[in-house]
């Protein structure tokens, strides 16, 4: 991912409506999974400018949180979030000893790996969760739906519910909850990463949005994250699973 791509998250993580959004989905799946911690160490693998790190450690009370990201073009912008327990380092290699975390969180990582790097960073993640900790992944959904922003941040794989489910159970993982998301705005989307290819250039979609839009889309983010508690989406742009580490 090139520098101007981190420096695009660092700046609009707290307001484009996609973050906002899927900060209320991913809380909608994963509060009542934490609620009986009353202490939590937390990892967040691919962690980025570490907006999410900050924002779980905020949310989750009592959290010890670390972070790690290869890259150090990302890492330039952990001082400026206040962050201290953070690394480079590969998701595939992770600098921790084994059954140390309750959760590790990777959103929207390995889809910018290869598919032996994406296994090998899987059982990572397994190797050093506690017996009964989970996982909590996030990646785009769909090879079809690649477009300019594909390009743009160096997408080598997108990924389905079966196939994502099933990478967590070949790395030890039970599947507690699967689903799709970004289900709503899914038709206009498609429109947009198709229409894309047709320019052939890398051209990112993180970048602001006119005020009224970034409001509606983020709405209809927040109104999936309620139906979450309910139902499970058959399709979206993203997919997301959440896997309990089982004991051998």
């Amino acid at each position: 991912m090139q520098k101007d791509e981190y420096r695009a998250m660092f700046e609009l993580e707290d307001r484009l409506w996609w973050y906002a959004g899927m900060r209320a989905i991913t809380a909608t799946l994963l509060d009542k999974h934490l609620a009986a911690h009353s202490s939590l160490r937390l990892l967040d693998a691919g962690c980025g400018t570490g907006f999410s790190l900050a924002w779980m450690t905020q949310r989750y009370q009592n959290t010890q949180a670390f972070g790690v990201d290869v890259s150090t073009d990302a890492a330039s912008f952990w001082q400026m979030r206040d962050l201290d327990a953070v690394a480079i380092a590969p998701v595939e290699s992770l600098p921790f000893t084994s059954n140390q975390f309750d959760l590790v969180t990777c959103f929207d990582v390995i889809y910018q790996l290869t598919g032996e790097e994406a296994r090998q960073a899987i059982s990572e993640m397994n190797r050093v969760l506690r017996p009964g900790g989970l996982l909590f992944i996030r990646e785009p959904a769909y090879d079809w739906m690649r477009g300019a922003h594909d390009l743009a941040i160096g997408t080598r794989s997108r990924y389905t519910r079966a196939r994502l489910c099933a990478l967590l159970r070949e790395q030890g993982f039970a599947v507690k909850r699967a689903t799709y998301a970004n289900t709503l705005l899914f038709g206009a989307a498609v429109i947009h990463r198709l229409a894309s290819r047709t320019s052939g250039r890398a051209e990112s979609d993180v970048k602001p949005v006119p005020g009224f839009l970034n409001k509606m889309f983020e709405s209809a983010l927040k109104l999936e994250a309620r139906l979450l508690a309910h139902v499970r989406f058959p399709f979206g742009l993203s997919v997301i699973a959440l896997g309990e580490k089982v004991t051998r």
